[in-house]
């Protein structure tokens, strides 16, 4: 017998293939090949095809996985273990902001569909890096009883990938979102916008690092900082680039030095 968890995660999963089907039948694509998922024809639109058929591979697989552990109940678990009660359950000891950092990739991935193809791919690196540090948090905080050894457990883990992954994305969505910022601004406004934002970031790391300060303030000042950059990222996106006039001013500068000549 199913119980919610996979029954919830395989309708899903069902329903976005029918839905990639659909997609791709109705935009074009041939039907043996949207059935075979473009081995013998097209399949229509590429990305959006794609997407649906994505989510049908990842919810049918954590659907299973729950119907093999029973959705994660202690009885089902502790008669797989061979236990003869069922184990305590070990609270979470460190708030989880993956979750969050999920969402922002997810409102990435769907400015980048309407605006920007930058914004979506930058999206799904957020979304696998974050899910994969979720998961690996979840495990981690079940692995024993003792949330120290948890933690240690999960260090151990991906702390050699942590810091260089999550600072190359960090840097990644600083870079996209100042990028458009400055193409749609002026070229004052885009020397006026650097500067504040290096002296932001400058400014900032000199007052954290001679202040005793929580760590749940300085995830919630990066995280502040992290969706107003995106955001302006956004809003100069969809506000598209200022008009370059450079290329036609030499132009018109080398027309008339020929008129002169002839």
């Amino acid at each position: 017998m199913f119980t919610w968890g996979p029954k919830y995660l395989i309708a899903i999963s069902f329903a976005s293939l029918i839905g990639a089907v659909v997609f791709g039948l109705a935009t074009g694509g041939d039907p043996i090949g949207v059935v075979t998922a473009g081995y013998k024809g097209g399949v229509g639109d590429h990305t959006g095809y794609a997407i649906l058929i994505g989510l049908f591979v990842v919810t049918q697989a954590f659907g299973w996985i729950l119907v093999a552990t029973r959705d994660g109940d202690a009885e089902a678990m502790a008669a797989r273990a061979g236990a003869e009660v069922v184990p305590a359950v070990t609270p979470p000891a460190d708030v989880s902001y993956w979750g969050v950092m999920m969402a922002f990739g997810v409102a990435a991935v769907i400015v980048g569909l309407a605006v920007s193809q930058v914004f979506f791919y930058l999206g799904l690196v957020v979304l696998f890096v974050a899910g994969l540090q979720w998961l690996v948090q979840a495990w981690s905080d079940r692995a024993s009883g003792d949330p120290e050894v948890n933690r240690i457990i999960r260090n151990r883990l991906v702390g050699p990938f942590e810091i260089p992954v999550m600072a190359l994305l960090a840097f990644a969505v600083m870079a996209v979102a100042m990028s458009r910022v400055f193409l749609a601004v002026s070229a004052t406004g885009a020397v006026v916008a650097g500067t504040v934002v290096t002296v932001l970031i400058f400014g900032g790391a000199i007052v954290f690092s001679r202040i005793d300060a929580k760590p749940a303030l300085l995830r919630g000042v990066l995280l502040f900082g992290g969706v107003a950059v995106l955001a302006a990222g956004i809003v100069s996106a969809a506000a598209g680039e200022r008009d370059f006039h450079h290329g036609e001013e030499h132009g018109e500068d080398h027309s008339e030095g020929e008129e002169e000549g002839e």
